[in-house]
């Protein structure tokens, strides 16, 4: 494909932008990339054509800018002519082609004379058929079809010289996401690694890159790639394999983060490629199990019965505990030892963008040998009081004021003591007026208890709550 883009250009006077030009690529976590390439071109003085092959098959064209020093842009075209049956006939009109014939061995030459949508019109010593059956076979695949796009420049300049030429644009087929891996050292520790994998899907592939990563939700417009002809003016295989080398730290960039790749590789279409992206590194984490209690408090009794609490880990992003770097989303695999020391899968969770600083919550599941019941036990109007809103209304307020006794059973079942948190939400500016276990009262709204649950222990957590319950008397 390189070899004929040259002859083309040759044949048509154009400047050929080498396919060795230096490439780096910026992939987005969106299906997304930037593609920049830089190369010195002799350029005449006056207009010059000037053919960039190995363009992205999902180059978006209304993106793409070239700029260089002295030189003025001043018309791009961006050509698609893929190869195909139709192309190949189209290319071919005019010329003599090899024609066989369904059910015969031999091949006999005839002249293409035009192209009716997929059916060739040939003329035979015999006559002109419309309707062939059978099949055209080519020689050779006609100059100006590729199985890349093509794009090509008008550039002037007011002297003859070798100038820097700069191509960017924007594709889409390109794709990188961070995965991590966690495995439990002890109830405070754990070893943490993390992985991106970059993927090509976009149709070409690419050797001795430089890679850039951009971590971020960058707004683009969605849209549909074009599939024809497209023209415009500006001015302006799978590998599994992880590589050793560990990104260098991220930068900072316009509310975003950029990570580069300390070293230059190959992009091949089709294939995802692993790179180490943070090193393993002891990490401090705290472990609860989570209930949030389903309780509500309206005229009757509530309850719920054998709640199994959510395993809760949380993990400071901050160089005290062991990280302190911003982390791009990703999914995280826990792993774990058994008693007999093989490694187990025991969960895994999403991390959102954490900026260093940020607390990561993840959920690996809830506890089998821990389970909570709730009731409320009993109902009690303490007042009430009846009000209206402003005089010429027809219905009357009535607000009474209630009390509920409540009982928490938290049962562990297991061989290990837990933490366990229980969280109950307040509704109707509830308040807790009583507790037999000390707790305390959230932002947020709700109120939480820090329990530790002792092997086969079970603790009973009785509570007093106070509520207001409003309804409408009408006459």
């Amino acid at each position: 494909m390189k070899f004929k883009s040259l002859l083309l250009a040759s044949a048509l006077g154009f400047v050929s932008f080498s396919a060795n030009a230096l490439t780096e690529i910026t992939i987005y976590d969106q299906n997304l990339a930037l593609l920049k390439k830089s190369n010195d071109v002799y350029l005449s003085n006056g207009v010059n054509e000037v053919v960039f092959d190995e363009v992205a098959k999902t180059a978006k064209p209304e993106s793409v800018v070239i700029y260089g020093d002295n030189v003025k842009v001043l018309e791009q075209n961006f050509d698609y002519q893929g190869i195909n049956y139709v192309n190949l006939l189209k290319a071919n009109v005019g010329r003599f082609v090899k024609t066989l014939r369904t059910g015969d061995r031999d091949f006999v030459n005839a002249l293409l004379v035009a192209v009716d949508g997929v059916n060739p019109i040939l003329k035979f010593e015999h006559g002109i058929e419309s309707k062939f059956d059978g099949q055209v076979v080519f020689d050779e695949i006609p100059l100006g079809l590729n199985n890349n796009p093509v794009l090509k420049a008008k550039i002037e300049t007011a002297q003859s010289n070798t100038s820097i030429i700069n191509l960017a644009y924007m594709a889409n087929g390109f794709d990188w996401s961070a995965n991590y891996v966690a495995k439990v050292l002890d109830d405070k520790k754990i070893k943490f690694l993390g992985r991106v994998a970059l993927n090509n899907n976009s149709g070409s592939s690419y050797e001795n890159v430089s890679v850039n990563l951009v971590a971020g939700d960058v707004n683009v417009v969605k849209e549909q790639m074009p599939r024809l002809v497209r023209s415009f003016s500006a001015v302006a295989d799978v590998s599994n394999g992880v590589d050793s080398s560990v990104i260098a730290t991220a930068q900072s960039l316009n509310g975003f983060y950029l990570y580069t790749l300390p070293f230059r590789t190959e992009l091949v279409n089709g294939q995802m490629k692993m790179v180490s992206f943070v090193d393993e590194k002891e990490v401090g984490y705290v472990k609860n199990n989570v209930l949030n209690s389903s309780l509500r408090f309206g005229l009757n009794g509530d309850e719920f019965k054998n709640e199994h609490p959510l395993m809760n880990y949380s993990i400071k992003n901050v160089k005290e505990d062991g990280l302190g770097m911003p982390l791009p989303k990703g999914k995280i695999s826990f792993y774990d030892n058994d008693k007999n020391g093989n490694l187990q899968f025991v969960g895994e969770d999403n991390i959102e963008n954490t900026a260093e600083g940020e607390v990561i919550e993840l959920q690996l599941g809830k506890n089998f040998d821990v389970f909570a019941n709730g009731v409320v036990k009993n109902v009690k109007k303490i007042s009430e009081r009846k009000y209206k809103k402003n005089p010429t209304d027809r219905c009357v307020t009535v607000e009474n004021m209630y009390v509920y006794d409540v009982v928490y059973d938290i049962t562990n079942s297991g061989k290990y003591a837990v933490d366990f948190v229980l969280k109950q939400p307040l509704y109707n500016d509830a308040e807790v007026i009583r507790e037999s276990i000390k707790g305390e009262k959230l932002k947020e709204g709700s109120y939480q208890w820090n329990l530790n649950v002792k092997p086969e222990e079970k603790i009973s957590l009785e509570v007093g709550i106070q509520a207001h319950l409003d309804v409408k008397d009408c006459m």
